[in-house]
């Protein structure tokens, strides 16, 4: 049986609160060292998730060009009806929407919470331990497992783990003028439909 203690109750908790990206980087090491004691079934996934991010064009072209991006510690569903409804969906304008689906490597899996929450000691130490948890009403109990959420550390990207891509929508021309930052030529053009097609 395993010990669920305020201090991994309290980890949990931060991690769904979110934050801006120190935040993230700190509550997800956090998260990281103390799930490592965890049985490895919560520790594992082998379904397939997914993860929606909004981009700017500099790393729209590091995604196409160098066909990699660097990535973190980051929060990813198993959901894809999530990860498309995750921020409105449409990312705001100027920016690219992408979502990524992977399975996850092994050894890549920080926690497991769809199995975490699915633990009935798990809901009996949150019943039990919520009134000493910071934040409590912000995390687990506004968002508990309704996100089907696996938290993953992985080192990078690659194209081949592009799902969709896309955004407000238009016309080939005004897509590659905003992706190269001027009006393309003939060959330009013919280059940026090449990219899309792949």
């Amino acid at each position: 049986m395993t010990d669920f203690t305020l201090e991994l109750l309290q980890a949990i908790n931060d991690w769904q609160r979110g934050g801006d990206h120190k935040q993230k980087l700190k509550r997800g090491n956090k998260l990281k060292q103390i799930s490592a004691a965890l049985p490895e079934q919560f520790r594992t996934c082998s379904e397939i998730c997914y993860r929606q991010e909004a981009h700017e064009k500099d790393r729209i072209w590091q995604l196409l060009a160098d066909e990699s991006l660097p990535e973190t510690i980051a929060a990813w569903t198993t959901d894809l009806s999530i990860a498309k409804h995750f921020k409105n969906g449409v990312p705001p304008e100027g920016l690219r929407g992408v979502i990524f689906s992977l399975t996850p490597p092994p050894g890549s899996v920080v926690i497991n919470l769809i199995e975490i929450y699915r633990d009935p000691g798990f809901g009996r130490a949150i019943e039990r331990l919520k009134p000493e948890s910071i934040g409590f009403n912000n995390g687990i109990g506004r968002y508990h497992d309704t996100q089907r959420e696996v938290v993953l550390e992985l080192h990078e990207l690659g194209s081949e783990t592009i799902h969709c891509y896309g955004g407000y929508a238009s016309d080939l021309e005004t897509l590659a003028q905003e992706f190269f930052g001027y009006k393309p030529d003939a060959e330009g053009l013919a280059s940026f439909e090449t990219l899309c097609r792949q």
